[in-house]
C-alpha cells in the first residue's frame, strides 16, 4: 500500500475536479475527499473564508457529499476570483497524478493495480500527449500482464516483484518528469 499522500495544491485538485467532470471519474469520491483535506488545511493556516470553513467541516463525514463539495468549492472560487482550469491542462494533472501513484508504489501488485485503470478504459482526450501516453500505460499493462487465456507466461511471470516494480517504475518516470515541468506542460497544452 502506498504510505505517501500527494502534495496536492489547489491547482492539482481544480484539475481533477474538471478533469472528472468533463471526461467522467475514475476515483471522483477520492477527489471530493481531497478537496476537503485540502480546505481543512487552508482553515488551519489561518483562512477564514465562511465557504472555505464549510468546505472543511464537510471532512467530518467518511464520504463527502459530492454536490456539497461542488457547491462550497465554487462558492470558494468565485469569493477568490478564481476559475477553474482548462481541458487540456486538467487532463494532463491528471495523467502526472496517476503516474505519481504508479511511482510511489511499494510492491508490484499495487503498480498492476495502478496500471491496470490504463487498460480498462479508453483514455482519448485532448492533448494528443495525453492520448499517446496512456496508449503506451496500456501497451506496458497488457505486455506485463496479459498471458492470452493461459497461452503463454507473461513478461511479470518471469520476473521477481522487485524486478517488475523496478521495471514498472522505471517505465513510468521520464513521463513522470515531462508532466512536472511547467514548461513542458505549457507546450504540451499548445499541441
Amino acid at each position: 500500500m502506498t504510505t505517501f499522500s500527494y502534495p496536492y495544491t489547489l491547482h492539482d485538485l481544480l484539475c481533477l475536479r474538471q478533469f472528472n467532470e468533463i471526461h467522467g471519474a475514475l476515483h471522483a469520491e477520492a477527489c471530493d475527499k481531497e478537496i476537503v483535506e485540502w480546505a481543512e488545511r487552508q482553515v488551519m493556516k489561518g483562512n477564514d473564508s465562511e465557504a472555505l470553513l464549510i468546505l472543511a467541516s464537510l471532512n467530518l463525514d467518511k464520504h463527502p457529499n459530492s454536490d456539497e463539495v461542488r457547491m462550497y468549492l465554487d462558492r470558494y472560487l468565485r469569493e477568490s476570483g478564481l476559475a477553474l482550469p482548462g481541458a487540456k491542462i486538467s487532463t494532463l494533472i491528471w495523467l502526472k497524478l496517476q503516474l505519481w501513484n504508479i511511482i510511489q508504489c511499494e510492491d508490484a501488485k499495487e503498480a498492476e493495480t495502478a496500471l491496470y485503470d490504463f487498460a480498462i478504459a479508453y483514455l482519448d482526450f485532448p492533448p494528443p500527449f495525453f492520448t499517446r501516453t496512456c496508449r503506451y500505460f496500456n501497451w506496458l499493462y497488457y505486455r506485463l500482464y496479459d498471458d492470452l487465456g493461459g497461452e503463454y507466461q507473461t513478461l511479470a511471470s518471469e520476473m521477481s516483484d522487485s524486478a517488475l516494480l523496478s521495471y514498472i517504475k522505471s517505465h513510468t518516470t521520464p513521463f513522470y518528469r515531462v508532466l512536472s515541468d511547467n514548461e513542458w506542460l505549457d507546450f504540451l497544452t499548445s499541441e
